[in-house]
């Protein structure tokens, strides 16, 4: 049964309106999930303040979040914002859609600090270790806030040292997008005969698909997007490690070598890395796949949508990487979470914000108005990935209509994906964002222009990644 929107952001279940009391008991009552349990499995009852009772917020106060832009051009955002405000009403949120790493740094040195972030997970270590941060577990605790539901990933990735410091609202998933037609024209007609696993297969096809009018390249081949993180998931594929379990660099695995020497061959056999620099530069909007200018790339699963918007006919299919000469999925999973930093003036209402951000009522209402603006627009609804599987299930059991099995298929295959997708070894280091630009600058990208081979370029990753984590001093 569809849940839809009704007057003043009410949420409808049938014949059953859902009422801002309501939405409010239901995203303070969630029960007690993993991380609970792993806490102690404390209940919260008789912990919670006076004004969070079973009336809901109704001190009068006001909030400022970072991070989080509410454009109407947004309608997964406008709309939860909205309902936010609706069943809020006490609590005046303030917006500032962008910030910086420098302006985060001042304001927390001042103790100017806004009350809400909305960060990337891949920087959470980063901030925590830097006691940016406010740790969430207690107000897990109190509120037996359900940790569960949410991909295990997702959550390890906002947490540092046993403390979770930011609550998933999004994620994303590295996958392969095949154009069939593409395939066909080299020979392959059946795309159960296309084997990710089978890395000399695809690089192969690569090759094959590779489309020039003279000196001009008219359709690349194959991306293998390791120069922009791929380098983790083909990495992981080969079963390698950029991170040891003690927090040391590995750059230099022979798998991660391995891997990323793959890589150059790939792109050298469909006529060099700087072939595909000079017609990369020539792509729009990341439009690319979807206008039949790359016949095979690994993507996030956001280019369904551009799929869907610039061409909806395309013939295409979605795989999941496979191990290298095995079976089931690989991939690696990020996006971004909610925290609260230290000193923020009102913590408690921002956790308020947080808790209902997260309910799957207000994803619905979220996914309801994105259908709709889809709609008017004259293009299909895809459901996002929330970082919640109860959300993404809703959307896809609720809201999603099925347009025709290439999306269907798709839509059903990214959350079993997720289901085993890890985090990047080096999201879990504070210096994790220095050493994603180690291992581009140092390691994957001299190697793809042919600068040096594979193996030594890494060995010099490798030992600048390691300084790297050894000059950082916590605050």
């Amino acid at each position: 049964m569809k849940k839809q929107i009704g007057r003043r952001g009410q949420m409808l279940l049938g014949d059953r309106t859902l009422t801002r009391r309501q939405v409010l008991r239901g995203s303070a009552a969630l029960g007690g999930g993993a991380l609970v349990a792993v806490l102690g499995g404390a209940s919260g009852r008789g912990l919670r303040p006076a004004w969070a009772q079973e009336g809901g917020f109704t001190r009068e106060t006001s909030i400022t979040s970072w991070g989080f832009g509410v454009e109407e051009t947004n309608p997964l955002a406008f709309a939860r914002v909205n309902a936010f405000k609706e069943a809020f009403p006490a609590i005046k949120l303030e917006i500032v859609p962008e910030f910086d790493d420098q302006k985060l740094l001042t304001a927390a040195a001042s103790g100017q600090v806004p009350d809400l972030l909305w960060l990337d997970r891949f920087a959470f270590a980063s901030w925590a270790a830097r006691g940016v941060l406010q740790p969430l577990t207690e107000l897990i605790q109190r509120d037996s806030f359900d940790t569960s539901r949410f991909y295990e990933a997702a959550l390890q990735e906002a947490s540092y040292e046993g403390q979770v410091y930011g609550i998933p609202g999004g994620m994303d998933v590295k996958v392969l997008y095949v154009n069939l037609d593409a395939l066909a024209e080299a020979g392959v007609t059946d795309i159960a005969t296309l084997d990710t696993g089978n890395w000399e297969q695809i690089s192969d096809l690569g090759s094959k698909l590779v489309k020039r009018s003279g000196e001009q390249v008219d359709r690349w081949g194959f991306d293998t997007k390791v120069q922009a993180g791929g380098i983790y998931l083909w990495a992981g594929a080969n079963g390698g490690h950029v991170m040891g379990g003690d927090g040391e660099a590995t750059f230099n695995d022979p798998k991660v070598v391995e891997a990323l020497d793959w890589a150059v061959k790939t792109y050298d056999a469909q006529g060099g890395f700087k072939s595909y620099e000079a017609v990369a530069t020539t792509w729009q909007g990341d439009e690319q796949f979807a206008r039949g200018q790359v016949a095979l790339s690994v993507y996030e699963n956001w280019m369904m949508g551009i799929i869907a918007r610039v061409a909806p006919e395309l013939n295409f299919a979605v795989l999941p990487v496979k191990p290298r000469g095995g079976d089931g999925l690989t991939s690696f999973a990020g996006g971004r979470a909610w925290a609260i930093p230290k000193g923020a003036k009102d913590p408690d209402a921002a956790w308020e914000y947080i808790k209902f951000m997260h309910t799957d009522e207000t994803w619905l209402i979220g996914a309801n108005a994105v259908k709709a603006a889809r709609k008017e627009a004259g293009q299909p609804y895809l459901p996002s990935l929330t970082g919640s599987k109860t959300a993404d299930q809703a959307q896809i059991d609720q809201v999603y209509e099925p347009i025709d099995p290439k999306f269907d298929n798709a839509v059903k295959l990214f959350p079993q994906i997720l289901a085993a997708s890890p985090n990047r070894e080096i999201a879990s280091s504070p210096v994790g964002k220095q050493l994603d630009d180690i291992m581009q600058q140092d390691g994957v990208l001299p190697a793809l222009r042919g600068e040096k081979p594979a193996a030594e370029v890494l060995e010099t990753a490798n030992q600048n990644a390691q300084d790297a984590i050894n000059a950082f001093l916590p605050s």
